[in-house]
Order: structure tokens, then C-alpha cells, then sequence
């Protein structure tokens, strides 16, 4: 699995900002041409419950979640549930641990997938459901950053 510069950047950034006292998570939309990201967490901290990202000249898409960490161990497969509406998805990535925390992310690397973007405009909220946790995310504030991520990730002009 090769990650792009761009992403690695992003993750590394956003893992070693350190945690806010208080907060609330949030979308945030990098539009980076080289590595767009869209992430819902924990502004300038570790805190970041999944994040869609995008190496379009690859032609791959990443999505990291860390619903039910404490839950899942690392190393092999796991698999978590995007829901939105009455549509939902199943995804399987790789577990991995997170060497700051000790906490455990699943990471799916594939080809862009309309499923996923179809999804995150599927609803008011989107359902994030892995090793027996749920966390029901607002999705408002993602909505106007979807079709450009979704243009961006498919290397569409």
C-alpha cells in the first residue's frame, strides 16, 4: 500500500498537533489537487473519528475510521459500516495501531468508490458502526465539500 506525500503530510499533522482541552469535532476539507482530504474530528488534535482522502494520480481512495478502537485489535482484517438514510456500506480494511495513543483504525485503500460519496450525501447524519461501537456524525457541514472531493478524487476537470 502507497500513500501519497500529501496524505502522509495531513495524517502526520493532524497526529501531532496536541489534543484541545475542549472542542467539538468537525469537518474540515482540504482541497489539495495531490492529496484532497475531507476529515470529521478534534481541530489541531489525534481526535479523528474518519477521514475520506484521495491520491487522484493513483487512482485511490483512503478512508480511516476509528469507531470501537479500544475494541479492535491490531494487525489483519476488520471491518466497519457507513450508513446514511436506508443505504449502507460495508468496508474492510487493514487494523492498525496508532503508535501516539495505542488506539486501533481501520484503513480501506481502493480505487474511489461512488458507494461512499453516494453516502455522505445519502442524509442528515452518517453512521459510522465498528467493533460494537456506533457514532452518528452530522453531515451538513460536509455536504457542500462532497461533490469537490468527489471531483477531485475521480481526476475529473
Amino acid at each position: 500500500m502507497r500513500l501519497s506525500p500529501g496524505f502522509l503530510l495531513l495524517l502526520l499533522l493532524l497526529l501531532a498537533a496536541p489534543a484541545a482541552a475542549q472542542g467539538q469535532r468537525v469537518w474540515t476539507f482540504d482541497d489539495n489537487p495531490e492529496a484532497p482530504a475531507l476529515v470529521y474530528g478534534l481541530p489541531d488534535s489525534d481526535d479523528i473519528l474518519i477521514m475520506f482522502s484521495c491520491d487522484p494520480d493513483d487512482k485511490r481512495m483512503t478512508i480511516v475510521e476509528a469507531v470501537g478502537a479500544k475494541k479492535l485489535n491490531p494487525g489483519g482484517k476488520a471491518t466497519f459500516r457507513l450508513s446514511a438514510g436506508t443505504a449502507s456500506l460495508d468496508l474492510t480494511g487493514d487494523a492498525v495501531a496508532n503508535e501516539t495513543d495505542g488506539s486501533v483504525s481501520i484503513e480501506v485503500t481502493s480505487g474511489p468508490n461512488p458507494r461512499v460519496f453516494a453516502l455522505l450525501k445519502a442524509g442528515p447524519s452518517l453512521t459510522v458502526e465498528a467493533g460494537g461501537e456506533k457514532e452518528t456524525i452530522p453531515l451538513a457541514d460536509a455536504t457542500p465539500s462532497v461533490p469537490a472531493l468527489e471531483k477531485l478524487c475521480f481526476g475529473k476537470k
